[in-house]
């Protein structure tokens, strides 16, 4: 049975959308699109928090990301009832009512959350009532042949096999309109992962059942600590099992030395995913092989 499900989201798509149209770690054609739309000094609170709202491929995460990202975008309850709690939130946090449950972290930076809160409470219902339809029509459009092509290909059945089994019951690929050239394959919850549509359903398929054997990796046997020091190699096993099942691998060309080392590696001796990881691990970091 194939576990990925993909969905199209409006409270997702806000989240990125708004992003987009203030460049803040995607400057693409469809931010360019919608970008007139807004307040110029709107869109500046966002791009000038840039840095604390955005991440980069296991090398950086925004301290904000989390509780102004990728926690509205799981979208457990609309984004415009997320961040109006966030607004109450920090009022509190300012009157000196601060919750048990709150990262201190997170405390010095009341006013920005506050700040980009309203933003994102202001321009919400616009979105939903004029652009989101539109939108909604191109990932739905897009879904059923990708949808397919797992479907038809048995991947997840596949990768379970040689990786473990997933440990949610379904991968959740939430689908959006708005990040061409920028950061995806968010993780934004347990279960769901953030991709663009803007891509050709085959390099859709590989790059998702990559992001589909991450998820397996990091819950393995032993589990994986995928530190950001040592993402490329996690990077480079997803590639390493997705060359097992289809064949070849298309995206991620730069890790490819590492694949070579899992193939050489597994050529001699059975080795789990965790063994392979470890062994890697030595080669490349303990030795200071980088290339």
């Amino acid at each position: 049975m194939n576990k990925i499900r993909f969905a199209a989201n409006k409270d997702t798509n806000y989240v990125f959308h708004m992003l987009s149209t203030a460049k803040c770690g995607y400057d693409n054609e469809y931010g360019a699109k919608y970008r007139e739309i807004y307040p110029p000094e709107d869109l500046s609170v966002i791009k000038k928090n840039e840095d604390l709202l955005t991440v980069c491929g296991g090398q950086h995460c925004g301290i904000l990301f989390g509780i102004i990202v990728s926690q509205p975008a799981c979208a457990y309850v609309s984004a415009k009832e997320y961040y109006s709690g966030l607004i109450q939130l920090g009022n509190d946090i300012i009157n000196g009512n601060i919750p048990d449950n709150i990262e201190s972290a997170l405390i010095p930076y009341t006013e920005i959350i506050i700040e980009i809160s309203e933003i994102m409470v202001k321009h919400y219902d616009y979105y939903i009532e004029n652009i989101w339809e539109s939108e909604k029509k191109k990932i739905e459009q897009y879904i059923p042949e990708l949808l397919d092509l797992f479907e038809r290909s048995s991947f997840t059945e596949k990768a379970e096999r040689l990786v473990g089994n997933l440990e949610n019951e379904y991968f959740i690929a939430t689908l959006v309109t708005s990040v061409a050239g920028g950061a995806e394959a968010i993780n934004i919850s347990n279960e769901q992962d953030m991709f663009c549509i803007e891509k050709t359903y085959t390099d859709a398929f590989y790059f998702i059942g990559h992001e589909f054997i991450i998820f397996l990796l990091i819950k393995a046997p032993g589990n994986i600590d995928a530190f950001f020091e040592t993402w490329d190699l996690t990077e480079g096993l997803a590639e390493y099992y997705l060359k097992k099942i289809m064949g070849d691998t298309k995206l991620f060309n730069e890790q490819q030395k590492y694949v070579r080392f899992y193939e050489e590696l597994s050529n001699s001796q059975s080795l789990s995913a965790l063994e392979l990881y470890e062994a890697a691990a030595e080669h490349f970091i303990d030795n200071k092989i980088y290339s």
